[in-house]
């Protein structure tokens, strides 16, 4: 690995995403070098498109203050860079932008925001040896119950740059006949432009057994893990886990699982609590499209429990998700993904692209045609300092016709700390408060021509607590049409009203945007 590879893959205090572009291109270039043999024929396995777009806001409430507000035109100066491998050593994708805010009435508004989503694996030695790579960088509310925005141009207070990552070598392999093995260490960290309180690095080791995979009734698999997380804020936790599961295969689509464990934690109480984990699990496939999978546990905290289930059919893709577990932060992002849009339609292209590389360039073509963001959510991320508990249901669908696109992505979630033991607890979980937030987005797409399209877009969320008298709700409507001058040149002209209500801050803003995007 080069120096600045090394430096990039650091993300020391004072880290910034634009250094770490030429590190990540440069180990891009030397995949290709090394395989280019092996690219795919008709298509390229590095892919590297810079852009840069132009955009103007006219909005009549720039502050986000009741009774009015003051108006402002912002200009957004905004260079991207997408850097994609689908061969070779490096596969991965790459997204990162340079967001300029420039305001004509309030210059000391004035700022710059980085963009980045990666996620890349190294394949160190064939077959073998791994190093796992994901960063962001995004906008989040430091308090949910603070001022809430649609977008990120608007002067708000509330809102901090976050910035995650992690690295994680890895080995697998096979131990004769008789099993499989991986083991895994990472570490990562998530830090924040205002506040340290919710700053945190963690480290996890993962070892995991499995029998072997060819049809039988039986079989099985076993792993042990060390999970250490750190927070600014005080409180450093430990939890030890030890489990076996035993499979019993009923059928080529149904298989049913029986789950034996140990765990081992300093979260609830300071000190150290050792606890049997028993459980069970259900995975049912009756098609190609389907999935349903289901797994309960007896935890320290309680029962958590995991369901999902999948269904594609040619035109649409349904998806919903219950989850209950431990979190060691409340609404920060998932590494290695997308979005939940991305999702959806990487579900639906799998019997058109099987290769999960190629089919991230596809669904990324394909959104980017038909003016979708990828990373469309319901609930802005915000900040924790502790692990939490959380419970969280996800439903979301997608349908395509020839000519019209539409998705909704719906969510409702609870969060509560599971520890007063902190040196400051005065965040949105102090005296035992759960946060819950709920809501929906969703979002039509009509192609009007081969280069044109007009989106309407609409969301509600609401955010409220059971022992905290604070509530916000965000209404946001929305409209956008995007065209094609040439094969290089986008632009978009769109406008939105947005209404918040909360029990500190009510405001309602209109706006107009207007963007000239080009792809070099």
């Amino acid at each position: 690995m080069s120096r600045a590879a090394s430096s990039c893959a650091a993300f020391g205090r004072g880290w910034r995403a634009l250094a770490c572009l030429p590190a990540f291109a440069a180990l891009q270039v030397q995949a290709q070098s090394v395989d280019s043999a092996a690219a795919p024929s008709g298509g390229r396995s590095l892919v590297i498109s810079p852009s840069i777009s132009v955009g103007e806001t006219l909005t009549n409430n720039n502050r986000l203050t009741a009774g009015g507000g003051r108006s402002e035109a912002i200009t957004q100066i905004t260079p991207s860079v997408h850097v994609s491998s689908t061969s070779g050593r490096i596969r991965g994708f790459l997204d990162y932008s340079l967001n300029g805010l420039f305001y004509a009435r309030s210059s000391d508004s004035n700022e710059i925001q980085n963009v980045l989503n990666g996620s890349a694996q190294v394949e160190a030695i064939d077959n073998r040896a791994f190093v796992d790579l994901n960063a962001s960088i995004s906008q989040q509310l430091l308090s949910a119950y603070g001022t809430r925005t649609a977008d990120s141009t608007s002067a708000n207070s509330n809102r901090t740059e976050v910035r995650t990552y992690s690295v994680s070598p890895n080995v697998k392999g096979f131990l004769g006949n008789a099993a499989s093995y991986e083991a895994r260490v990472t570490y990562g960290a998530t830090q924040s432009a205002a506040d340290d309180l919710s700053d945190s690095s963690y480290w996890q080791a993962l070892v995991r057994l499995e029998g072997d995979n060819s049809a039988r009734l039986w079989n099985w698999s076993a792993d042990a893990s060390r999970n250490v997380v750190d927070y600014h804020g005080g409180l450093r936790s430990t939890d030890d886990r030890l489990r076996g599961l035993l499979y019993l295969t009923a059928d080529p689509s149904l298989r049913f699982s029986l789950i034996w464990g140990r765990e081992a934690n300093n979260l609830l109480t300071g000190s150290r609590q050792s606890r049997s984990t028993p459980g069970w699990g259900v995975d049912w496939f009756p098609t190609t499209r389907t999935r349903l999978s289901a797994v309960r546990e007896q935890r320290y905290f309680g029962k958590s429990h995991s369901l999902t289930f999948e269904h594609r059919m040619e035109r649409s893709v349904w998806r919903y998700s219950d989850v209950r577990d431990v979190s060691s932060g409340l609404g920060q992002p998932t590494l290695g993904r997308i979005g939940t849009v991305f999702d959806l339609f990487f579900q639906q292209f799998a019997s058109r692209e099987p290769d999960p590389a190629l089919r991230t360039q596809l669904v990324n073509d394909f959104l980017l045609n038909n003016g979708i963001s990828p990373n469309a959510s319901v609930f802005a991320r915000t900040l924790a300092s502790s692990v939490t508990l959380q419970r969280r249901r996800d439903l979301s669908f997608a349908l395509l016709g020839v000519r019209d696109t539409l998705t909704f992505v719906g969510s409702q979630s609870e969060g509560r700390r599971l520890t007063d033991r902190l040196s400051d607890p005065n965040d949105d979980f102090a005296n035992n408060n759960t946060v819950r937030q709920r809501g929906f987005g969703v979002q039509l797409a009509h192609r009007l021509t081969p280069l044109s399209t007009v989106n309407v877009m609409a969301s509600i969320d609401r955010t409220d607590g059971t022992t905290v008298q604070s509530f916000t709700k965000l209404r946001s409507l929305g409209i956008a049409w995007t065209g094609q001058m040439n094969e290089r040149t986008g632009v978009a002209l769109g406008g939105r009203h947005v209404i918040s209500d909360g029990s500190s801050d009510s405001y309602t803003e209109t706006a107009v945007t207007a963007t000239l995007s080009y792809r070099f």
